[in-house]
């Protein structure tokens, strides 16, 4: 009798039930969970915009978006969040969230209807991978084929001029950018998967550790982005990195000195990306003493060397 062999079961996150509260925009909603009222930052989806006040313009097809999630979700409606990783609901109610404390899930309608998926078919959202690629597998797979048919079908932010009445932002750029993103942080995942015991730590995903070893000013690897510098006490600069409840910087002593200018010019010029329309690798393992400043953990750079495009295993 001829060897089988058995399907493998696809891995899947830590649930919870919810109940909806309000849709904010198309890819934001507030629900009622574990007892409190919580904002979701919806994994995998980027709408546009439908309210002022972000750095991408509103646009017909925001407000479109936000219409969609509106009937989707109504006031009192039950719905399932999934976390990204499988911690029981309480590490997961704290370790993912994002920069302003929102929660960091999948979203499913009661029915079943993955909600992320449902969006980037409508051609309302692209897959948003820009930090890195949805973490489940199966919903990998599934949000690239969702994609991929609203581009045959030429649907939704692929018909900019249709839904907009002109291109309001570039698809086809952010695209390419966000995939090396994604790519970068894969081969992060992949290499943690295989290196369990190794001093290199995302400083969002693994902030109590980095916490726990800054106050031991011990060495350890940061695999972090890096972006928006700010020149401090005259000839320094400081790369703030963090989240509002997770803050770490790394600080960059003398950039004025030859050391200090081959440091700020590798992260200039491959790394730190302004735009869309000038895209770099957006993401390093940083190597050096972990610290705490004004209670914050930090590290600080004073060698070109210690910016790396990989790890180094000792």
């Amino acid at each position: 009798m001829p060897a089988t062999k058995e399907k493998t079961q696809a891995r899947k996150g830590t649930t919870v039930d919810a109940t909806v509260v309000r849709v904010v925009d198309g890819d934001t909603i507030r629900v009622k969970v574990q007892g409190a009222e919580e904002s979701l930052r919806i994994l995998s989806l980027d709408t546009e915009e439908s309210n002022a006040g972000s750095p991408k313009p509103v646009s017909p097809w925001g407000k479109q978006a936000k219409k969609e999630a509106e009937k989707l979700f109504k006031l009192g409606d039950k719905v399932k969040l999934e976390f990204p990783g499988d911690e029981i609901v309480e590490e997961c109610m704290q370790k993912y969230r994002g920069n302003y404390g929102r929660l960091l899930v999948f979203v499913y309608l009661d029915d079943g209807t993955d909600f992320q998926e449902h969006m980037i078919e409508k051609g309302f959202s692209p897959y948003f991978m820009k930090y890195g690629y949805a973490t489940l597998p199966d919903n990998h797979e599934r949000y690239m084929q969702a994609e991929k048919e609203a581009q045959i079908a030429n649907r939704g932010i692929w018909n900019q001029i249709e839904v907009n009445g002109s291109a309001v932002r570039n698809y086809a750029a952010l695209g390419v950018w966000w995939y090396l993103r994604a790519e970068i942080i894969q081969n992060y995942r992949r290499f943690k998967q295989e290196n369990e015991g190794a001093s290199v730590f995302n400083t969002r995903l693994d902030y109590e550790k980095v916490l726990e070893l800054a106050k031991k000013e011990e060495e350890a690897t940061i695999f972090t982005e890096l972006r928006n510098p700010k020149r401090v006490a005259g000839n320094s600069m400081l790369i703030g990195i963090g989240s509002v409840e997770k803050p770490f910087s790394i600080f960059i002593p003398k950039v004025d000195e030859a050391a200090g200018e081959k440091i700020m010019s590798l992260i200039t010029n491959r790394y730190i990306s302004t735009d869309e329309e000038h895209p770099r690798r957006s993401y390093a393992y940083v190597k050096g003493k972990l610290s705490i400043y004004r209670d914050k953990p930090q590290i600080i750079v004073t060698n070109v060397k210690q910016i790396m495009d990989l790890p180094q295993l000792d």
